[in-house]
């Protein structure tokens, strides 16, 4: 869970950062933390964060809205970006999302024109514990 947190280059508290897609799409002004459960980090956002105005149910998701199974309502963003939208229905086991709450993973938000959650960058600077080399 660490990994997640060194790879954020956004606060994991609440925060009034300006959230867009890769679109440049603003979804939102503001958000309540980061959760990071054992499916990787989500960006938390109360209903009236959100800019709904942005967001749509696709086709194939609208059972989910009188299934009362379903753990999560899924939206995507209406730009090109295709962002994926979580709705918490219900609690589960694996993470702490809140009822209420919508949810997106930070590899798909930009701030600032950056990245919220970089990608992890291999190295060959250890190789040099493991394995000797004849220069």
């Amino acid at each position: 869970m660490k990994k997640y947190s060194e790879l954020l280059t956004i606060p994991e508290e609440s925060s009034l950062l300006e959230l867009k897609t890769s679109d440049d799409t603003v979804i939102a002004r503001k958000y309540e933390r980061v959760v990071i459960g054992q499916r990787g980090p989500y960006v938390e956002f109360t209903p009236n964060q959100m800019l709904c105005d942005k967001l749509f149910i696709p086709k194939n998701q609208l059972y989910r809205l009188s299934d009362p199974k379903v753990y999560y309502i899924e939206f995507r963003t209406n730009d090109s970006s295709n962002v994926k939208v979580y709705y918490q229905m219900r609690t589960v086991a694996y993470a702490d999302y809140k009822i209420g709450y919508f949810y997106v993973s930070p590899s798909d938000l930009y701030s600032e024109g950056i990245k919220c959650l970089t990608e992890k960058h291999h190295s060959n600077e250890n190789v040099g514990l493991f394995f000797e080399f004849n220069n």
